[in-house]
């Protein structure tokens, strides 16, 4: 492949990038889970074989990780969606986008997950106001609107991955190919 996103591939996966977190908080459908992510990115990107062996590698880093008492966890599903999605448009091997990709940006997730977090505390300042003030419409939607920083912590860093780092990738791929096949053969 020639190393490029589509932009509505871009737009599909910052979507569904953003959905899943909403989903890890509050539907619990699963579809929030490396595996789907996997499934999902590679049926988007057109190779969903890839897409779950790098979803089912990266499930198995988070098996049994929960965030007991709000702590931040690796975000296994955004760093899915990237390793798969480069994987696939340059041509990089499953296991090294795994351990090049996947989990590099998954334990950098953690940052955006407690900026989530953080900004998040003005929409539950405005719950506390609402629920004293006892107007039920205003907290039903400031709890809400407390989904939006959760999605753009996702959202942002995904699209600005996608969008704009498949030519570092495409780099990457080319030296780790060629000039130091030794870490490549490592990494996997």
């Amino acid at each position: 492949m020639s190393g490029n996103i589509l932009l509505w591939q871009v737009i599909v996966l910052t979507f569904y990038s953003m959905y899943q977190i909403i989903d890890d908080l509050t539907f619990i459908s699963s579809l929030a889970q490396p595996v789907w992510a996997g499934l999902i990115t590679g049926a988007v990107m057109g190779d969903v074989t890839k897409g779950l062996i790098i979803g089912g590698s990266l499930q198995l880093t988070v098996l049994g990780v929960g965030t007991f008492g709000g702590a931040s966890k690796i975000d296994a599903n955004s760093g899915t969606i990237l390793a798969t999605a480069f994987s696939i448009s340059s041509g990089m091997n499953a296991q090294t986008a795994v351990a090049a990709i996947g989990v590099p940006v998954a334990s950098l997730m953690i940052e955006t997950d407690v900026f989530g977090r953080f900004t998040n505390t003005y929409f539950q300042h405005r719950i506390d106001r609402t629920i004293e003030e006892e107007n039920y419409h205003a907290f039903e939607r400031n709890y809400l609107y407390g989904a939006i920083p959760w999605a753009l912590s996702r959202g942002i860093p995904v699209f600005i991955a996608l969008q704009f780092g498949g030519g570092l990738v495409t780099e990457i791929v080319k030296v780790l190919d060629t000039k130091m096949v030794w870490l490549s053969n490592g990494l996997a």
